[in-house]
């Protein structure tokens, strides 16, 4: 199914999951004190599509701590790669959840890397901080081009089309879905 999160103190977090959630008849929902690091990743695991709109925080000292503010504290890149089977689609509106770092001379660490090998097909990320109000039809416009049938590299491309220059260019697409 499709999961959507709201993670705590964003500005402009309460429009965005409602917002989506208007676009899919039974998304699982997880928001106001619901979107707790274990309900998340109960929900996240083998769900079709799922959405993190939630402040993120990329570790350079210690990428697999890095890390999306819940309800009740951080979930790490720790905590998702218990994951038994990662989202198909992974959207994260969240600030710097696409960034990456190296480790030894073949290897990246962070969000993106973790979800990709547990069968993440499909990822939409930021790799800076975002402006949230911004961020609101930026991903509207995001998911109305999924919902279409656009792989997430397309539904990027479109949603760039009709977004405030520097939140379309904050967020990247990863995988082929």
């Amino acid at each position: 199914g499709v999961v959507l999160v709201r993670g705590p103190g964003l500005v402009s977090g309460g429009a965005e999951v409602p917002a989506l959630a208007r676009g899919y008849g039974t998304a699982t929902v997880l928001a106001d004190g619901a979107a707790t690091a274990g309900a998340v990743l109960a929900a996240l695991d083998g769900s079709r599509l799922a959405h993190i709109a939630a402040h993120g925080v990329f570790r350079d000292d210690s990428p697999m701590f890095s890390a999306l503010r819940m309800d009740d504290g951080p979930l790490t890149v720790h905590d998702v790669e218990g994951l038994r089977a990662a989202p198909y689609r992974m959207i994260l509106s969240s600030c710097e959840g696409g960034r990456l770092a190296p480790a030894g001379a073949d290897e990246l660490l962070g969000l993106a890397a973790a979800l990709l090998p547990l069968g993440t097909a499909g990822l939409v990320a930021s790799v800076v901080p975002v402006n949230d109000a911004a961020a609101v039809p930026f991903m509207v416009a995001l998911h109305d081009g999924l919902r279409a049938g656009l792989t997430c590299a397309q539904a990027l491309r479109d949603a760039r089309r009709s977004a405030d220059p520097a939140t379309g260019w904050s967020f990247s697409a990863i995988g082929a879905s």
